[in-house]
C-alpha cells in the first residue's frame, strides 16, 4: 500500500517481485481453496503454506433422519466412505419397519434395512393345538411349517363327532316339538268341532220353537176351549 519504495532482499526472499521487510503486512483474509466440503473460512489471515485443519463444528443429520450430530468438519472432509458412515451413525437402533411388519434390528445405517428378520413369532398347526417360536425370516420363506399330529386328527374325530351327534340331538328334539305343536292343535281343532256341534244343535231346536211357537199356541187354546166345554156339558 506503500508508495515505490526500495525493498532490502534476504536470503527467504527470491525474486525482485517478493516483498521485503519494508514493506506492509498483508492485513486480507486467507483467499486460499477450502477443503473438498468444508464451508468455513480459514481462521487464519493471509499466511504463507497450508491452513491449519478446521476444527468447526458441523451440524448433520444421522442415517434414520432423526438425531442431530456435530462433527468436526476436519473428520468429515478427510474421512473416507466408511468413516463417513460411522460418523453418520447414531449408536441407536434403526427405527425402519421390515416388510414382515417388525422393526429392523440393526444399529443406525445407510441405505435400505437388510431382510434378515430373526425376531421369533409364533406359528402354529392349523387346529391351533401345536405352538412353536421360530424366526420370522424363515417363516416368510415358507422354509417352517407345522402339521397337525396323530393327536390333532383324533381330538377333530372326536369333536367331528360331538357336533354331529348335537346336531342329530337337536333335529329329533325340533321333530318332537312340531308333533306335540301338532297335536295340541289337533285337539284344540276337535273340541272346538264338538262345541260348535252342540251350539248348532241348540240352534236348531230354538229355531224350530220359533218357527211354529205361533201355530202350537192357539192350536192349544183351542183344545183347552173344547176340553172345558166337555166337561161343562157333561157335568150339566
Amino acid at each position: 500500500m506503500k508508495e515505490c519504495h526500495k525493498v532490502t532482499e534476504i536470503d527467504a526472499c527470491i525474486g525482485k517481485n517478493k516483498a521485503g521487510p519494508e514493506c506492509l503486512q498483508c492485513e486480507e483474509g486467507c483467499s486460499k481453496s477450502r477443503p473438498l466440503g468444508c464451508p468455513h473460512p480459514c481462521v487464519l489471515p493471509c499466511h504463507p503454506g497450508e491452513c491449519p485443519p478446521c476444527v468447526q463444528m458441523l451440524r448433520i443429520k444421522c442415517h434414520c433422519k432423526i438425531t442431530s450430530l456435530y462433527v468436526e468438519c476436519r473428520k468429515i472432509t478427510t474421512a473416507d466412505e466408511n468413516e463417513k458412515n460411522l460418523l453418520s451413525c447414531c449408536k441407536n437402533q434403526c427405527p425402519k419397519e421390515l416388510p414382515c411388519g417388525h422393526r429392523c434390528k440393526e444399529m443406525c445405517h445407510p441405505g435400505e434395512c437388510p431382510f434378515n428378520c430373526n425376531q421369533k413369532v409364533k406359528l402354529r398347526c392349523p387346529c391351533k393345538r401345536i405352538k412353536k417360536e421360530l424366526q420370522c425370516n424363515k417363516v416368510r420363506e415358507n422354509q417352517i411349517s407345522i402339521e397337525c399330529d396323530t393327536t390333532c386328527k383324533e381330538m377333530k374325530r372326536k369333536a367331528s363327532e360331538i357336533k354331529e351327534a348335537e346336531a342329530k340331538a337337536a333335529l329329533e328334539e325340533e321333530k318332537r316339538r312340531q308333533q306335540a305343536e301338532l297335536e295340541a292343535f289337533e285337539n284344540r281343532l276337535k273340541g272346538r268341532r264338538k262345541k260348535n256341534r252342540k251350539r248348532d244343535e241348540v240352534a236348531i231346536e230354538l229355531t224350530l220353537w220359533q218357527k211354529y211357537k205361533y201355530y202350537l199356541l192357539p192350536a192349544g187354546a183351542v183344545v183347552v176351549l173344547v176340553f172345558a166345554w166337555y166337561i161343562a156339558h157333561d157335568v150339566a
